[in-house]
């Protein structure tokens, strides 16, 4: 699957988050906010009206379970 080698490339990115306020894995956020920014979102409202309005798809690819 092409997403799983997107995920490795994106492997070499530390989390620094904090555990405890962490909702979704690093790599789910960074996919969607990036898709989002081809699709033209322009802040992070735009990034979460995308990835809401795509959830089924997202969610079809084991990302923001």
């Amino acid at each position: 699957m092409v997403i799983d080698g997107i995920k490795a490339r994106f492997s070499i990115i530390q989390d620094h988050r904090q555990s405890a306020k962490v909702d979704y894995p690093l790599f789910d956020v960074l996919f969607g906010a990036v898709c989002a920014v081809i699709a033209g979102a322009r802040g992070w409202t735009d990034i979460r009206e995308y990835v809401l309005g795509h959830h089924d798809w997202f969610f079809s690819h084991r990302l923001f379970e």
